[in-house]
């Protein structure tokens, strides 16, 4: 063969060049679809051991209760202003790492696992949100409706999460 690529073979290098595909974990806060990459979850909790902060009410940070640890808890619904009143029996925590930090989520629901074309994720449109950038990484769709990805680094980084880790 001489360092050279049979031609039954092109199409196939073709096609796995092209194909660039990531798993990412979808779930529900309010009537919202999200998704962040299934990379960068380690482990999916009941929210049993979710305290309250003692802080005012437009605050976003909880305190988890993990393995002797205390992690700030981002609720998700504060976050993109959803109602908070009550935790939902169907809620989980997403424990994961943003900007190298472990920190919760709170959501409503686990949806479940999907794969993803990377080239078909598109930026976050400018005026959709007036929460910072850097909390998504861009948008995407699955059938009919728009998943909103979320990017864990950017949750590292929100304020309130940056002062838990400094306490």
């Amino acid at each position: 063969m001489g360092g050279r690529i049979p031609a039954k073979w092109h199409g196939v290098a073709r096609a796995a060049a092209s194909t660039s595909t990531e798993q990412i974990l979808l779930f529900r806060v309010g009537e919202g679809l999200y998704g962040i990459e299934i990379r960068g979850l380690w482990e999916v909790l009941s929210p049993e051991g979710m305290t309250d902060l003692p802080t005012p009410t437009y605050q976003i940070c909880s305190a988890l209760a993990y393995r002797g640890r205390r992690l700030p808890l981002v609720r998700l619904s504060a976050l993109f202003g959803e109602s908070t009143d009550r935790v939902s029996g169907t809620a989980r925590v997403l424990l994961i790492q943003g900007h190298g930090r472990p920190l919760g989520l709170l959501i409503d629901e686990v949806i479940g696992v999907a794969e993803v074309d990377t080239r078909r994720i598109a930026r976050m449109p400018g005026l959709a949100t007036l929460l910072s950038p850097e909390l998504f990484r861009g948008v995407c769709s699955r059938g009919t409706e728009i998943v909103t990805l979320i990017s864990v680094d950017g949750l590292g980084k929100i304020p309130e999460v940056v002062g838990f880790a400094a306490a």
